[in-house]
């Protein structure tokens, strides 16, 4: 769920690249998880960036342009983002993002995450 929603790897399991014995980096307990689903824009990235161990998120030098398509599929899968330079031109249809808050804000709304009220209400995970 979480990969296909856009959050990455190493924000649960850290930079496992990284290790060279595998540990368990995060709680993975209750509150840090609600912690991620009360604010999950700031861990959102987009779905070509999900294995990227070292993905940091946008900045003014690195932005990051995306567009959506409403072909259909899953939602995640109609968004195309490409991390670019400060320089690059923003190309037609696209939307240049230079902080995560922001990326993270567009890919809340474009992969249909839920509210935070919705995904920190104990029948999110306990069904």
């Amino acid at each position: 769920m979480h990969v296909n929603k856009g959050i990455g790897c190493a924000s649960c399991h850290g930079r496992v690249d990284e290790m060279p014995l595998m540990y368990q980096e995060n709680t993975l307990q209750m509150e840090w998880c609600l912690n991620c689903h009360r604010n999950p824009a700031a861990n959102l990235r987009p779905t070509s960036e999900i294995y990227n161990m070292a993905w940091a998120g946008p900045t003014s030098t690195k932005p990051v342009v995306c567009t959506s398509s409403t072909k259909g599929g899953p939602t995640a899968q109609n968004v195309s983002c490409e991390v670019t330079t400060e320089e690059a031109a923003v190309p037609a249809g696209y939307t240049r993002f230079t902080s995560q808050i922001e990326l993270g804000k567009y890919l809340t709304a474009q992969y249909h995450i839920r509210t935070p009220n919705e995904l920190a209400s104990c029948e999110t995970c306990h069904r």
